[in-house]
């Protein structure tokens, strides 16, 4: 479903304004949730969530946050395999030579290429099964509203470019909860890209606020001045789309599709034949190119990002902080 466009007008509009007594019962609900008593793991555990519907970067950032920590821990990630096809209740452990993208989602199988990654809806118990493991740190990718599980770094991952929208509660704006409860609950925040929403006057002075910005990865210079096709089903696809013409590929096509999108036989066989057509190559995210069957990702280049931190000392930082805030609710 596509975001209705009155969500990112401030001030909120007359249909905002409508819509707000049922935001009052989507707060009322969230805040009964979360008031409920959550299971403490014996690990540090780092939430890399959000306030609003959509994407903002959580995954990217959790990536990050992996490759960093590894080197002190050994890392699990949690997710709860949005889109998945496989209700499987219990945490399911992400195999990538058995697991599809049906069985735990595009999100898990793009994580479990770093570091042993758990499916469940219930992160408690994911995170049970992982410390059994060895885990010695927990990342979850999304929860931030997750009543289960007791979060020692809450962290807020915030696109520069949306925002928090009208800062209304769903179904009048995008936040999936009351800005002043998130906000209050939240331990670091992350802003990605330009703050084109003056998000550093929004969060409060004392809350810790890292600002980043995504960069295509180096491999995209193989393509630099070439022609392309682009496709992509992702929270924001023409973010996609404009890094590449940032980084002078031209695009010839570009196609949209809904965020977390499993393709037809008939949406690949056209891709396919654009290819063909034009003799130039499809390139795509790398969450669109789990989602791909194995039989076509040969015609397909992925080509992802990184984050390249405002600070070049954030991730030390954040360590110092994560460190804190551990043994303070030990």
């Amino acid at each position: 479903m596509k975001a209705p466009s009155f969500w990112q007008m401030n001030p909120p509009t007359f249909m905002a304004k409508a819509l707000t007594p049922c935001s009052w019962i989507t707060q009322w609900i969230t805040a009964q949730r979360l008031s409920k008593p959550k299971w403490k793991a014996s690990v540090p555990v780092i939430c890399c969530g959000n306030l609003t519907v959509g994407g903002t970067g959580k995954t990217t950032v959790a990536l990050e946050l992996g490759k960093y920590f590894q080197q002190y821990y050994n890392i699990a990630f949690l997710t709860r395999g949005y889109k998945r096809k496989n209700k499987t209740t219990h945490p399911v452990l992400v195999d990538q030579a058995l697991h599809t993208v049906e069985d735990v989602g595009d999100e898990a199988l793009l994580l479990a290429r770093l570091a042993p990654t758990w499916v469940a809806a219930n992160r408690a118990e994911s995170a049970q099964a992982a410390i059994q493991q060895g885990a010695e740190l927990l990342i979850m990718d999304d929860g931030f509203q997750n009543p289960t599980l007791y979060q020692d770094m809450p962290l807020l991952v915030i696109d520069g470019a949306t925002g928090l929208g009208n800062h209304k509660t769903l179904p009048a704006g995008p936040l999936r909860e009351s800005l002043s409860q998130g906000l209050s609950r939240a331990k670091v925040c992350i802003l990605i890209g330009k703050d084109q929403t003056n998000i550093r006057e929004i969060v409060p002075k004392d809350l810790p606020l890292f600002q980043a910005f995504l960069e295509m990865d180096p491999s995209i210079q193989t393509y630099s001045g070439k022609s392309v096709i682009a496709f992509a089903g992702i929270g924001r696809p023409d973010k996609f789309f404009d890094a590449l013409q940032d980084n002078n590929l031209h695009l010839v096509e570009k196609k949209s599709f809904p965020d977390h999108h499993f393709y037809s036989a008939a949406e690949l066989e056209q891709l396919v034949r654009l290819k063909h057509q034009h003799q130039i190559p499809l390139v795509t995210t790398p969450k669109d190119y789990v989602r791909l069957p194995s039989s076509f990702q040969a015609h397909v280049i992925p080509l992802g990002v990184h984050l390249k931190w405002q600070d070049q000392q954030a991730l030390g930082q954040l360590q110092r902080i994560l460190d804190a805030m551990f043994v303070q609710g030990a």
